[in-house]
């Protein structure tokens, strides 16, 4: 099973989620799957993923950016609570498996860098976290972020 038929996303989501990086990335509709990374893929930097989460925030009315992502974008890669010998802690890999599908592929989830980490977020990332600011059903677990 792949990890798009695993979690059950609005088709109105993933239209969204797609128009918005087709905008934002210049890259062709028939390039953006839902198991399409964003970085490795699709050609995203870091600016772009913050483009592209304004942007879904503005098309579909939500707040994205002060859910899962800003957990992401928060993380103190200099904290003994995030890494430990130069990986990410078990808890913070824990709590990013719930919107990052991308995670069940690596092998050695003790082993995932920050470098890794932001390889791992697709489209479907994208759309998991857009369904679940607006109450839609994103199997996956984990939830929002808590506020800070």
């Amino acid at each position: 099973m792949t990890d798009a038929a695993r979690v059950d996303i609005p088709p109105h989501v993933v239209e969204a989620v797609k128009r918005c990086i087709v905008e934002s990335l210049a890259v062709a509709p028939e390039d953006v799957a839902l198991e399409s990374r964003l970085i490795d893929d699709l050609g995203a930097d870091s600016l772009d993923f913050v483009d592209i989460v304004f942007m879904v925030d503005h098309e579909l009315h939500i707040r994205a950016r002060e859910s899962e992502f800003n957990f992401i974008t928060r993380l103190d890669f200099s904290s003994p609570e995030v890494m430990k010998e130069g990986f990410l802690t078990e808890a913070v890999v824990s709590r990013l498996e719930g919107w990052l599908p991308a995670l069940a592929a690596v092998e050695d989830k003790a082993r995932v860098t920050p470098r890794q980490l932001f390889s791992l977020i697709t489209v479907e990332a994208i759309c998991i976290v857009a369904a679940r600011r607006l109450g839609a059903p994103a199997d996956g677990g984990g939830g929002a972020a808590p506020a800070e």
